[in-house]
């Protein structure tokens, strides 16, 4: 079985079990038990296989598999694939039943249940063929859901902080583009709401809603507050990310994805973004018009005025409380990760073929790898953020000796944008700002605030 493929399976197995290993409060006496039964009760759609159920012994052997080995553990050992052939008309409509048989069903799930059904040979259905062919016969998963009856819908709130963090993204104002500054750019608000205060536990502007913008946020916000049980969010292509699974899996997260094209259940962190619109949206366009405002560091300081001068000490309607008094007088104790685990981690990861001469490459760079790993493939785990650190190097899950940069030419990966120095604009005069008031009360605020975070092991103190 390919990496791939067996990432995909740990992730398939993970999500089984992840409302246990989630769990940072003791389960009740027949919990588990009660747990097992029903999870083993239902039907599922595995990667790579026609099974529908799972067992209770199965259940027990990746919980006990992650505990001793965590994501890692959860990898099963496969088989190769072969080359490809062209799509028969008998598995085109077998496929089609697949998909009618439940909408919901990813292409590369119909192919692999054709191919563990010994219908087609292991990797001869190209998913990009099969998804084409779908879509023609108006099959795609996106109608096919959009068509289905929505389920009754009902309240939730969750029992404590850092139970259920809620996240998006939302397109906001125009500012200065940095590579142009004679053209304007949409910025894209990140946030991540606790679903039982309403706090927001991390927030950011960034210039576009990738993948490493919301690793990113993620990261500060579990470094701040503490590792949260369930990360609930919707089905973008960040949110989607197997490097997210990833992570999710490694911390112990239950990562959760909203029904696809249904925004019900994410009602809170919409509601939040409504009050944006009403409240911090017009004191931004204020300042922009006034040319206080023209960078995108000015922009997310505003935000954070904002927000701890005004959002997290405005009374919730539904809770009756501010956020911060609702977040602050939690005693649940806050399961914590140390920066330097932390950091590990979120490591990206990648695989490569060595050369003859013992080199990779890597988002246009070259590094030397140890000589006897030429010709073998190996997978590479770096920090996309810093190309010149120390790129870790693995051969069939040992760790070689670090990759040494041969030719840098980028030290940061593609994806990753660089960061814009701010840009210091002297005030004209003293009108009465909202958001100046805002940030004078944070600094207040944030006077009086504990810094949790370094009060642990995990930051540094004892």
């Amino acid at each position: 079985m390919d990496p791939t493929m067996q990432e995909q399976v740990a992730a398939a197995r993970y999500a089984l079990i992840a409302p246990i290993v989630s769990r940072q409060t003791p389960l009740s006496p027949g919990e588990l038990r009660a747990w097992l039964e029903e999870t083993a009760s239902r039907t599922y759609d595995f990667p790579g296989s026609v099974r529908k159920t799972v067992s209770i012994r199965t259940l027990e052997r990746y919980l006990e598999a992650y505990r001793k080995g965590g994501w890692e553990a959860l990898k099963p050992r496969g088989r190769q694939s072969k080359g490809r052939t062209r799509l028969d008309p008998a598995i085109l409509e077998k496929a089609k039943a697949l998909r009618r048989e439940r909408p919901e069903r990813s292409v590369e799930q119909i192919v692999f249940l054709l191919e563990e059904s010994k219908l087609v040979p292991p990797g001869t259905v190209a998913p990009s063929t099969l998804a084409r062919h779908l879509r023609q016969a108006g099959l795609s998963r996106r109608d096919m859901i959009r068509d289905a009856e929505p389920k009754g819908l009902r309240r939730f709130e969750a029992e404590d902080i850092l139970v259920v963090l809620q996240a998006d993204f939302k397109h906001f104002v125009y500012l200065p583009d940095p590579n142009q500054p004679k053209k304007r750019k949409k910025v894209i608000l990140l946030a991540i709401l606790d679903d039982y205060s309403r706090y927001i536990v991390w927030a950011q502007f960034y210039w576009d809603e990738q993948l490493p913008r919301l690793e990113d946020s993620l990261k500060k916000a579990i470094l701040r507050h503490g590792i949260p049980e369930t990360f609930y969010c919707d089905n973008g292509a960040a949110f989607s990310a197997h490097h997210l699974q990833r992570i999710c899996g490694k911390l112990g997260i239950n990562l959760v994805h909203s029904r696809p094209f249904r925004p019900m259940g994410r009602g809170k962190i919409e509601r939040f973004f409504q009050f944006v619109d009403t409240s911090f949206r017009p004191e931004v366009y204020a300042r922009i018009e006034q040319g206080k405002l023209t960078t995108l560091e000015e922009l997310n300081d505003a935000l954070w005025a904002w927000l701890d001068g005004y959002y997290h000490d405005r009374v919730h309607g539904s809770t009756k409380q501010t956020p911060r008094e609702r977040f602050n007088a939690s005693s649940r104790e806050r399961k914590r990760c140390s920066l330097l685990e932390l950091n590990d981690i979120f490591l990206w990861e990648e695989e490569r073929v060595v050369d003859p001469v013992g080199c990779v490459r890597l988002s246009g760079n070259t590094y030397e790898v140890d000589g006897d790993l030429a010709g073998r493939k190996v997978r590479l785990r770096y920090d996309p953020f810093d190309l010149s650190a120390p790129i870790q190097v693995w051969f069939q899950d040992k760790r070689c000796a670090d990759a040494r940069p041969f030719e840098l030419k980028r030290k940061r990966h593609k994806h990753i944008k660089a960061h814009e120095e701010p840009v210091f604009i002297e005030e004209a005069d003293r009108q009465l700002s909202f958001l100046d008031l805002a940030q004078e009360k944070r600094k207040e605020a944030w006077k009086q605030e504990e810094l949790r975070y370094a009060d642990t092991k995990a930051g540094g103190r004892k």
